[in-house]
């Protein structure tokens, strides 16, 4: 294996924190342009991952989510063991065992299963604390935005309309949805900020060889915000094409659905479509903005509760 740069900077840090470590694999992706790269280490004493970004912000995140709040799942969510805050910024973390869920053979019965899982599993995250506010997570900076709910989402919201208007990226009949969600952002008042993954997916969920949730990992995008940014954020987009299993998410959970409920999934959701959008065109990844403009057409075709 060709040893680039940063891990001639990292690899002999990592044998001063956690003792000598050898590289057995490598994955780098891109996540809104910026990118990061895991390695799947061996020491002494097990495996560990080495990830190394690109983006200050999603470091910041990872790492806050890690120290802070990655406890909410007990042994099911990797462990911090280091942290290295000069360029390259890094982390290593514990490994979970299990195989990522999207890649994993399930019946219909065992998918129903880890759903349910994993939403019982994420109140923990949601209850754990009450942020000061809304936004990324900074050390020594605890969010971006300390204004209410209501506000926090408008806010967001009306930015992006204005940049996809702007580069002529909505189709026709799609803005007037927007402006519709937009006129219901006063479902989120009273929300306060808590603790999000905020890429809470089958992409980042596990099973043990019985077919059964164990675990989640990536929390990159992890910030203060509502909890129903973790019941829309799905790069699957399972809300439209597998109602069954969402239903066993929401019901492991534990939190009825209400028509208030509804309005507030029915403005997330736009949100996170138009962003498809937006990142789909601004990246020249024009599958996931075709997705987003097939969310927002689904959405069109739901009555508003």
């Amino acid at each position: 294996m060709v040893i680039g740069d940063d891990l001639a900077t990292l690899l002999p840090w990592c044998a001063a924190a956690i003792g000598a470590v050898t590289v057995l694999s490598v994955q780098s992706k891109q996540h809104g342009g910026h990118e990061s790269s895991t390695y799947r280490l061996q020491s002494a004493t097990g495996f560990c991952y080495l990830k190394v970004h690109r983006s200050r912000t999603h470091w910041h995140n990872e790492v806050h989510a890690y120290t802070h709040w990655a406890r909410a799942f007990g042994n099911q969510a990797p462990r911090l063991l280091a942290v290295h805050d000069t360029e390259p910024l890094a982390l290593v973390i514990s490994e979970v065992t299990g195989q990522i869920v999207e890649t994993a053979q399930l019946s219909l019965t065992q998918a129903r299963s880890v759903w349910r899982d994993a939403g019982a599993a994420l109140v923990a995250l949601h209850d754990l604390e009450i942020g000061p506010g809304f936004g990324p997570c900074f050390r020594g900076d605890p969010c971006a935005d300390g204004g209410a709910a209501a506000e926090y989402i408008e806010a967001k919201l009306k930015q992006q309309i204005e940049r996809a208007v702007a580069g002529s990226y909505l189709h026709a009949g799609e803005l007037p949805l927007l402006e519709a969600a937009l006129a219901h952002v006063s479902v989120f008042a009273g929300e306060h900020p808590v603790p999000c993954h905020r890429d809470y997916c089958t992409a980042n969920w596990l099973v043990n060889p019985d077919g059964r949730w164990c675990g989640v990992i990536d929390f990159e995008f992890a910030y203060w915000d509502v909890r129903v940014a973790d019941f829309c954020r799905d790069p699957e987009w399972t809300w439209m094409r597998r109602p069954d299993l969402v239903d066993a998410y929401f019901d492991g959970y534990g939190r009825p659905s209400t028509p208030h409920k509804a309005q507030q999934l029915f403005v997330a959701r736009a949100e996170y479509a138009l962003g498809a959008i937006l990142w789909g065109c601004d990246h020249a990844f024009f599958g996931f903005a075709r997705e987003g403009h097939t969310a927002l057409a689904f959405l069109a075709s739901q009555p508003l509760i």
